[in-house]
């Protein structure tokens, strides 16, 4: 096995080496020892609505297919001809009866099997196995209200486990439709790229402590009509370490006054009978963005997905969510709040984009090689079922992903092969 470029010193709690962000080496480990690892969110079933839809998607570098097939059946196979090694689906969504290589035509079955090839005269007897040579399909697929992982590792913990302390607020998050359901994506997707490493969007799409500066005008514009966000450090928001590296930071928790000032009466009502009154005031009164390591955050008005490319260079995608039957006028609301904060012209985003550029630059000064993560960690408190949280503006949330990270990264690794397999088929 090749020496690691990673060290166990690189990690601590309270900082970061910034090798850790610039150095290719130690950015290959972590695709094989975390993506290729763990659980990976790969799409949303409702972006597969329908039998024979599919989405293109990745898992670290693997590229993979999330389709529907005509049994309505979820699966996620290798985006990867088994013959030539040509990807079968270039579009990143569709709809197909089956998956038909560009280059010699091999076609598959929409549950990854190999159900004919180009000129088959000129195989001989033996020499196609078709029960063996089908698109590889992940070893372990998992999903909850919707939301589908899978992991390239056959061994991996179960998925139950993984997302275990994150269930509560995925739940708060599709109660807030009468129908408990979502859709992703169908009213707009952001997709946009910054030079940068992939952890700096893990770390930023849970902070507190950079929104009263770095995003100064959105809390000037907000405190027009959000009076509260002018005593922005002094809010009772909390942000709390859910293990496994997912976290969550309460953007603010309404009042039940609070919650009848936001949202029409008649919409509360409706969400009463749905899912009966604690369940329905536990949705609206909770507004956060909750981060599931190692590549998706669920934020107020989107899915955020992070796609790590290089160890300098990070592409993310945001994919709007609305609420399946809750009036036209509360989702395009939702539309526009979005807009004002993370669309490509909005108060927020853009800020953070620019920020990320410089982050990378600046971990080229040898001089201060460490990424600070030490704010609140002497007053970090401990809830009676075992969770750390602290205050927003402190940093649990940050140091949060890297306990799973460095266990990850410190333990035994995945077999390689295994990877091997499921990657090519």
């Amino acid at each position: 096995m090749p020496e690691s470029h990673y060290r166990p010193d690189y990690s601590r709690p309270e900082a970061n080496h910034a090798e850790l962000y610039r150095d290719p080496a130690i950015f290959d480990e972590e695709l094989d020892r975390i993506f290729h690892a763990t659980w990976v969110y790969v799409g949303h079933d409702s972006e597969v609505p329908n039998p024979g839809d599919y989405k293109t998607s990745f898992i670290g570098r693997v590229p993979v297919i999330l389709s529907r097939d005509l049994a309505g059946t979820i699966h996620v196979v290798a985006n990867r001809c088994t013959h030539r090694g040509s990807t079968v689906c270039a579009r990143e969504f569709g709809h197909a009866e089956s998956f038909t290589c560009p280059y010699h035509a091999w076609t598959f079955r929409l549950d990854g099997s190999l159900e004919a090839v180009g000129l088959p005269r000129g195989y001989n007897d033996g020499e196609l196995d078709f029960a063996g040579l089908g698109l590889a399909a992940a070893p372990r697929v998992g999903s909850y209200r919707g939301f589908v992982f899978a992991s390239l590792n056959p061994d991996v913990h179960e998925f139950d486990t993984h997302i275990g302390r994150a269930r509560q607020y995925i739940d708060y998050y599709c109660d807030l439709s009468p129908a408990g359901e979502i859709t992703v994506g169908r009213t707009g997707i952001y997709k946009h790229r910054y030079r940068g490493n992939w952890k700096a969007q893990l770390e930023g799409s849970v902070e507190g402590y950079h929104v009263w500066h770095n995003h100064r005008t959105a809390i000037d514009i907000m405190s027009k009509w959000v009076p509260i966000m002018k005593q922005y450090q002094n809010l009772p928001m909390k942000a709390y370490d859910l293990g496994f590296g997912h976290n969550i930071i309460e953007n603010y928790t309404l009042t039940d006054a609070q919650v009848h000032e936001r949202w029409p009466g008649e919409f509360i009502e409706q969400l009463v009978a749905a899912h009966g009154r604690q369940r329905a005031m536990d949705a609206l009164r909770h507004r956060f963005n909750v981060v599931l390591f190692p590549n998706m955050a669920i934020l107020e008005y989107h899915v955020r997905v992070i796609r790590p490319l290089a160890a300098d260079l990070t592409e993310v995608r945001q994919y709007h969510t609305s609420m399946v039957d809750l009036p036209a006028e509360m989702n395009l609301r939702r539309v526009r709040e979005h807009e004002f904060f993370y669309g490509p012209g909005g108060f927020g985003g853009p800020d953070d984009l620019a920020t990320f550029d410089r982050i990378q630059q600046g971990m080229e000064a040898y001089t201060a090689p460490w990424v600070l993560f030490n704010r609140g960690l002497k007053s970090e408190e401990t809830t009676p079922d075992g969770l750390r949280f602290g205050h927003h503006t402190q940093e649990t949330q940050q140091r949060a992903p890297y306990y799973e990270y460095r266990r990850l990264m410190e333990g035994k690794p995945p077999a390689p092969s295994r990877i091997r397999l499921a990657a090519a088929g």
